[in-house]
This record gives C-alpha cells, structure tokens and sequence, in this order.
C-alpha cells in the first residue's frame, strides 16, 4: 500500500514550496476539469485536497507546453 501525502489550499500557499497565492490557487481548483488537473485533486466531504506528488508533476507538464521551440 503506497502512502500518498496530501496538501489543503491553505498549506500549498504557506508552504512556500510554490509560489501562488490563495486567489491563484482557488483558480486552479475551480478550473481544474478545464486545466488538467483534475486527476491531483481528491475530494473529501467538502474539502479539496491536493496529491503533491500528482501536482509537481502537473507544474512540469505546464512548463513543458508553454515553453517555445527554441527554449527545448
């Protein structure tokens, strides 16, 4: 059985592992059917909890698609 580490909104932003904001980091969640990120994110009750392994590599997968042809 693998243990996974899970992380509230609020600890991602006073972590300071990522650079977002509370505003930022609701917008991720409220979109995230929309941005791809819906497979990081559990839903337990009402709370939304976000898988850290999952999100890094979410984070990563963004880099590598907004970056431009000659950055690669």
């Amino acid at each position: 059985m693998e243990n996974y580490v899970y992380w509230s909104p609020q600890q991602i932003v006073s972590s300071g592992k990522y650079p977002l904001s509370m505003g930022q980091v609701r917008h991720l969640l409220l979109f995230r059917h929309k941005n791809g990120l819906q497979n990081a994110i559990r839903k337990i009750g009402k709370r939304l909890m976000v898988r850290v392994d999952l999100f890094d590599e979410w984070i990563e997968s963004q880099a590598s698609k907004h970056q431009s042809p000659k950055q690669r």
